[in-house]
Parts: C-alpha cells; sequence; structure tokens
C-alpha cells in the first residue's frame, strides 16, 4: 500500500532539519532541570492554598493520589520514550502506532496546553507582582481574575517568555538551569523553615492575621473521600504536577555516551516526579500550619509563605527570606513558561515535518536565525540559532487568545491545561499496548500491558472526576485546535504547504478507516465523559460520593475504548508497518536493531 503523506520519508531539507532536532547535546542535568523547570511553577506558590480550600487537611492525600496517578503514566511515557527516542514524540509516537489522525487529535492537545499554560504563568506572574508591590489596578477588586492593566501586562510577560527562546538552545538551557535551581531552593527552604518551627516553636502563638478565603471557592463544611478525589482535578493539584514530560519531548536529543541516553531520561523523569511529590506534600502541611494556627481558611489576599516566614523566622532570616519568596512569585512562573515555550517549539516542529500542519512553521527561513561574524557568534558558540520563531509568534496568539477569553484566570486557565494534559497523557498508553501486542519483543514484559491499560483507566477517571465546570473549557479548547488543524487543509487543498487534506478527509469513512475511527473514539469517548459529567452539576447534584460511585460505569467504558483502539491500532500498523528511532545502548554494549526493522529506520513522520 503506498504511503499518504506524512507516512513517507521526508525530503533532502526535511531530514536535515530532523538531524538537528535529533542532535545528542543534553546531559541529565539539562533534563532534570527541563522537567523540574516546568513543574516548579505558579502550581507551587498558588497549588495548596487551592487545594486546602477544597479538601482541608484532607488535601495530603489529594496530592499523594495525583502524584501516583503521575508516576503511573510517567512509567508509560518513560517505556515508550527509551524504546523509541524520538524528539517531540508526544506527536510523533502516535502516528506511528495509530495513524495521522489520532496524531492530529493529540497535536491538537499538546499545542493548546502548552501554548496555555505560558499564559497561566503570566496570570500568576501579575498576581504575584500585585501581591509584592500592592500595585494597583492589576487584579479585579474580588480577587477573580485579572483587571485590563492586569492582562495587559501579562501579554507583556508571555511576550517575554517568548523572547527569551530567542536566545537559542545553549543559552537557553543554562539560563533554565541556573533559574530552575533558584525555584527549587526557595520552597525548600520554608520546608526546611516548617521542620524549625515544629523543633523550636515560636516563644509566642505565630500571628497570622484575618482569613481570606479564595473567591469564587466554595467551601464544604466537612471534607471526606469525595473531596479528597474532586480537589485533584480541580483545584490546581494535577496542573502542579504538569511539565515533568519535558525530557521525553526531547528524548532524541539526548546524550548516549557513558549511562546511555535510555538511564538519562528515567533518571530526570522519575526525579521529577518523586521529587516533586515531597515538595507539594510537605508544602500543604505549611498550609495546614497556618490555617490550624489562624483559626480558619488562609489568608488568599497575600502569599501564605510570606505570611508563615515573617510569623515563625528567626528575626535576623526574616526579611531575606520574605524577599527571596517575593522574587520567586515572578522568577517561578516565569521558568516554567520559558520550559513550555521551549519544549512547544520542538513538538510543533515534529508535527510540521510530519506534513501534517503547515510545512512553513519548521522551514528552514522561519525557524532560524543566521548570525554573522562578530561578537553574536562568538556569544552563542554556534552560526545559527533554530529557535522556530514562527511556531513562537504562532504560540503567542493562542496564549493572548486564551488570556482574553478567560479574563486572565489562573484557575480556569490552569483547569484547562489540566483536561488537555489528562487526554494527552492518556494516549502513550495505546501506543505502549498496541506496540506490544504487534511484536512483544518490543516491551517483552507482560506487566507493561497492565501498567498501559492502569494509567489510560486512571487518567480516564480522574478526568471524569474533574466535573463539568473544569471540562468544558478544556474540551472547548481541544474542540476549537482539532477543528482548526482538520480544517485548514481543507481550506487550502491546493496550497504547496498543506498536503494533510488525505487525512482529513479519512473522516468520512469511520467504518473503514482504523486510523479514523482511533481518533473518533479518543475524542469521542473523553467528550462523552464531559458529557456525562453535567448530570453531576446540573441533574442530581449531591454528595460527592456519589460521583465516584457514577465513575464505574466510565472506568469499564474507558476499558472497552481502550482495548478496541489498541485493536485498531494494530490494524492500522498491519497496513503502515511503523518506522521507530533505534535505541542506543550505553557505553560497552552491543547494539541490536529491533525486531522486524532495520538498525536505522527513522522518518519525517
Amino acid at each position: 500500500m503506498s504511503d499518504l503523506p506524512g507516512q513517507r520519508s521526508a525530503g533532502t531539507a526535511s531530514s536535515k532539519a530532523e538531524e538537528r532536532a535529533e542532535r545528542r547535546l543534553l546531559s541529565f542535568y539539562d533534563l532534570l532541570f527541563l522537567g523540574a523547570g516546568g513543574v516548579v511553577g505558579s502550581g507551587w506558590l498558588l497549588g495548596a492554598v487551592e487545594a486546602d480550600a477544597g479538601a482541608g487537611s484532607w488535601a495530603v492525600f489529594s496530592w499523594l493520589i495525583g502524584g501516583a496517578l503521575l508516576v503511573v503514566i510517567a512509567a508509560v511515557m518513560v517505556q515508550v520514550s527509551t524504546t523509541a527516542p524520538k524528539t517531540g514524540g508526544l506527536v510523533f509516537l502516535p502516528l506511528q502506532s495509530s495513524g495521522p489522525l489520532v496524531a492530529t487529535v493529540v497535536a491538537a492537545g499538546v499545542w493548546v496546553f502548552y501554548a496555555v499554560n505560558p499564559a497561566s504563568e503570566a496570570a500568576a506572574m501579575t498576581r504575584g507582582l500585585a501581591t509584592w508591590q500592592h500595585s494597583g489596578g492589576l487584579v479585579k477588586s474580588d480577587g477573580d481574575g485579572l483587571a485590563a492593566r492586569g492582562i495587559a501586562l501579562s501579554l507583556l510577560f508571555v511576550m517575554l517568555l517568548a523572547a527569551v527562546n530567542l536566545l537559542g538552545p545553549r543559552l537557553f538551557l543554562v539560563i533554565n538551569n541556573a533559574l530552575t535551581a533558584f525555584k527549587i531552593v526557595v520552597p525548600l527552604l520554608i520546608v526546611a523553615l516548617l521542620v524549625y518551627a515544629e523543633l523550636h516553636p515560636p516563644g509566642h502563638p505565630p500571628h497570622f492575621g484575618p482569613a481570606h478565603p479564595s473567591p469564587g471557592v466554595h467551601h464544604p463544611h466537612h471534607y471526606d473521600l469525595g473531596s479528597v478525589i474532586s480537589t485533584v482535578t480541580s483545584s490546581g493539584v494535577i496542573y502542579a504536577y504538569l511539565g515533568y514530560q519535558g525530557p521525553l519531548d526531547f528524548a532524541g536529543g539526548v546524550r548516549r555516551r557513558g549511562i546511555g541516553e535510555a538511564a538519562r531520561l528515567r533518571r530526570a523523569v522519575y526525579g521529577t516526579v518523586v521529587g516533586s511529590v515531597f515538595l507539594y506534600v510537605a508544602l500543604q502541611f505549611v498550609v495546614i500550619y497556618i490555617r490550624h494556627r489562624s483559626g480558619g481558611a488562609v489568608d488568599a489576599g497575600s502569599s501564605p509563605y510570606t505570611q508563615f516566614v515573617s510569623a515563625v523566622a528567626p528575626h535576623w532570616a526574616a526579611a531575606p527570606l520574605v524577599w527571596l519568596i517575593h522574587v520567586d512569585t515572578i522568577l517561578s512562573p516565569a521558568g516554567a513558561g520559558m520550559v513550555y515555550t521551549y519544549v512547544l517549539t520542538r513538538e510543533i516542529a515534529a508535527f510540521s515535518r510530519a506534513h501534517l500542519t503547515h510545512r512553513g512553521l519548521q522551514k528552514t527561513s522561519f525557524s532560524t536565525i543566521t548570525l554573522g561574524h562578530g561578537r553574536l557568534r562568538r556569544l552563542f558558540g554556534e552560526d545559527r540559532l533554530d529557535v522556530y520563531w514562527l511556531i513562537l509568534i504562532v504560540d503567542f496568539v493562542i496564549s493572548g487568545v486564551a488570556l482574553l477569553c478567560f479574563g486572565g484566570k489562573w484557575s480556569v486557565l490552569g483547569d484547562i491545561d489540566t483536561v488537555l494534559a489528562l487526554v494527552v497523557y492518556a494516549t502513550p498508553s495505546v501506543v505502549l499496548a498496541s506496540l506490544q501486542r504487534r511484536d512483544p519483543r518490543l516491551f517483552p514484559r507482560r506487566r507493561s500491558r497492565v501498567l498501559a491499560t492502569t494509567a489510560f483507566v486512571s487518567s480516564a477517571v480522574i478526568f471524569y472526576l474533574a466535573g463539568w465546570d473544569v471540562l468544558w473549557p478544556g474540551m472547548a479548547a481541544l474542540t476549537a485546535g482539532c477543528l482548526l488543524l482538520f480544517a485548514l487543509p481543507l481550506a487550502a487543498p491546493a496550497s504547496r504547504w498543506y498536503d494533510a487534506k488525505a487525512h482529513a478527509v479519512q473522516l468520512r469513512h469511520l467504518r473503514t478507516s482504523p486510523a479514523a475511527r482511533s481518533a473518533a473514539l479518543l475524542y469521542g469517548y473523553f467528550a462523552f465523559a464531559t458529557v456525562a459529567s453535567s448530570a453531576n452539576r446540573f441533574l442530581w447534584p449531591a454528595h460527592p460520593l456519589v460521583k465516584l460511585v457514577s465513575a464505574v460505569p466510565l472506568a469499564v467504558l474507558a476499558v472497552v475504548v481502550f482495548r478496541q483502539m489498541v485493536t485498531l491500532s494494530v490494524r492500522y500498523m498491519d497496513d503502515h508497518a511503523p518506522t521507530l528511532p533505534t535505541p542506543a545502548p550505553p557505553d560497552g554494549a552491543v547494539a541490536s536493531p529491533p525486531p522486524h526493522q532495520p538498525a536505522v529506520t527513522v522518518r519525517s513522520g
């Protein structure tokens, strides 16, 4: 069977662009700081307060449940990415296993997910600046969303985050590594101060001021398991964990010398996830400490951590620590937004090289900046910067639209990211299970299939339990992204930059095309779960435990959908054999080609 566009080998120019993307420059510390830099953003500054409002002291279990879910999902993604290491793998691997339509749905989710994150981080930066400088006119009087000046400042912040990415990969990594180290040290100092406060209680009862609950947040009279589960998705818990996948987005650019690329990826991803679980649980205990000693909800009008430091730190350390926290309220969100902006350019470049969106997005004239002889070349250490500046412009537009549409509300923007991340994170499970069924030698351990099923169903259940108010903005954003990516090739069929029309028209053949049916199942399940969640909101609003019971049928349906998607993916691969990158062994080991394919089989799609 002849290959469709995007399923064939790329031309010479595209191959050269791909080779540049696969330059193996990333060390373990580069990977670790990419992961930690994406995770440690506005989530640690605002997430614990939101979780406390949703579940009180039980919020600790929300962080543990969310962390356990992310560990399972990360295990699936690590297995797939180390077996087939590829930069832009979130889009590339579903394309190989399930076809271009599933890849397009995933790409829509990745694109909006990664582009909205800088908007949410910029909104957090604006809120942090308003708290620090007591600047009027940035935040609305009720504290829910940003005023016009605040939105304008957030747009400026998004522009600056994009501008940092124009510095080029090497300088960007240096800046990110230093910034991430600072971002990690500050919350660790707060945790250390909690231990100090418990071992050396203040001589007088600490005073935290009056309690002002977060605007728009409902505080239950009592907390239970239902509140704990709801808080996982609706109070910024999952959002705070997002970003650990940064190293996997660059799986094709990892150094192979020494311990090897697979070991570096595993250590960076698992280190990021496990470390973030420890950090967020510890910070939740700080918020619990504040609430128990303030006699009510934590004050949402200012940073709870500055209140904590001022109340319990030694006199000589209080002022410097408060200053560091104020600085970090700007730098932590900025660093996370930088990472997402940087990673997104590589994912969309891979999508463009696969001929599934506008090919001009990764064309040399629209993606590189040439440096002439002189100081700039000496500063950057190379003669050209692969910065994908046209993609940065498109991403800035998406971020700006998100800020304007949702009034700069951090909670809503974070919910959109959470919903889209759960959809995107579910797809590697299908990739792993379908590749394992087609050729068990790729994933010889039986537990791989069990792990993939668990990750998919867990993501689906947590998605449903988020509730209608959280789900509909995210699914609306995913729908808009899918409509654009499928409609634009049809709207410009004669354009030499769009050759994805052959894929888009496959949607008309749902009965006969495995690729179309897989895409319909993926999108359809999460759309159905969103509609089903509205029953808990409008038809029979009841005790949160009722939501848990109603999730059982959705979990059973998730198992059915998952197995059907795996079957369809295997059928697709029977007609279009996947061509996967060959992982390299560590130094001293002998490389052997994977089964059913030659030793070097990397292609554009």
